[in-house]
């Protein structure tokens, strides 16, 4: 069979340029900027011709076989990967700067307390593995997201008074969560598809992950910068003279504004608490997220017993 140079080439800058977008967005301020206006162009017109293509081809000659989008389980196991590269990277790209730039936590000391939600997913992956044929897989799945959906909430109840064991345990059940959601996903997803269309399948469900987890990381540092400037605004509004706090000797002394060095450590002080604001609306975005995907494992058939296993670890690598 030839290789469709063409369809790949097409997809290939599609995505490279997407990438692009996503990565340089925020630094070049989103669309005021020439750049990406450009990106976007290349992304449409490469993007227009791959489909354009596709469907002209014939299956078996293209590079992507159209007949994985009329697979009911396929297409909703995409969705759902999608939302939780989205939610499983955004919220690893979020914590470690929460942590170094508004909790002063040094950078081994970040990894130390972050590394124990990969811990939690290999053990619920080893759990969860002994269970898949032997559970519903909408149970497993419905379970894994409950419990992302617990470690999401207690993230929206982050403060910058937390102890390490507050940013430990949310991040292990987080992990948990993840472990009970990718095996079961993975064999749900390719449960209905034919050993034929499985080596495709896999390598557009990692696609389609790495793609979920680029617009999440940019999404949620896109919100937390604008969140932070908007909450920076309403909180500087609130502060007037006649705040009783300025009775208090010693914040009047800290932070006095007829003096440079006052007005500087108040607006540190206040730019620190939005960007604490900032966080914990990513977070609660997350959250939302999460739930919103639930309601869809009502769509997903279980596979039936004759339907040959799926190696999971080809899809998680």
């Amino acid at each position: 069979m030839r290789f469709d140079l063409f369809g790949f080439a097409t997809l290939s800058l599609a995505v490279g340029a997407l990438q692009m977008l996503l990565d340089r967005g925020q630094q070049n301020d989103w669309f005021s900027s020439t750049e990406t206006w450009i990106e976007v162009i290349v992304l449409v017109i490469a993007f227009t011709y791959f489909v354009a293509h596709t469907l002209m081809t014939p299956a078996e000659r293209s590079f992507f076989d159209y007949r994985l989008v009329r697979n009911g389980n396929y297409v909703t196991g995409l969705l759902f990967i999608f939302i939780v590269g989205m939610v499983l990277y955004a919220t690893r790209a979020l914590v470690p700067t929460m942590l170094e730039e508004l909790l002063d936590y040094p950078v081994a000391t970040t990894g130390l307390v972050t590394a124990p939600s990969g811990l939690g997913t290999m053990l619920a992956m080893l759990v969860v593995g002994r269970l898949v044929g032997r559970v519903d897989l909408r149970l497993l799945l419905f379970t894994g997201f409950s419990v992302s959906i617990l470690a999401l909430w207690q993230m929206t109840r982050y403060s910058l008074d937390l102890s390490q064991g507050d940013i430990v345990w949310p991040s292990v059940i987080q992990g948990i969560g993840t472990g009970l959601v990718f095996v079961p996903l993975s064999a749900a997803t390719f449960a209905t598809l034919s050993p034929q269309m499985r080596a495709q399948g896999t390598a557009i469900f990692s696609l389609v992950r790495n793609i979920g987890s680029s617009i999440g990381i940019s999404l949620v540092q896109t919100v937390l910068v604008r969140n932070t400037v908007a909450v920076h605004a309403g909180l500087v509004e609130k502060i007037t003279t006649a705040s009783p706090a300025w009775n208090n000797p010693a914040v009047a002394r800290v932070y006095d504004l007829s003096r440079p060095g006052g007005a500087a450590a108040l607006d540190a002080l206040i730019l620190q608490q939005s960007s604490m604001i900032a966080y914990v609306n990513d977070f609660r975005l997350m959250l939302y997220l999460t739930i919103a995907v639930v309601p869809l494992l009502l769509f997903i058939r279980p596979p039936r017993r004759n339907d040959a296993p799926v190696d999971a670890h080809a899809v998680i690598d």
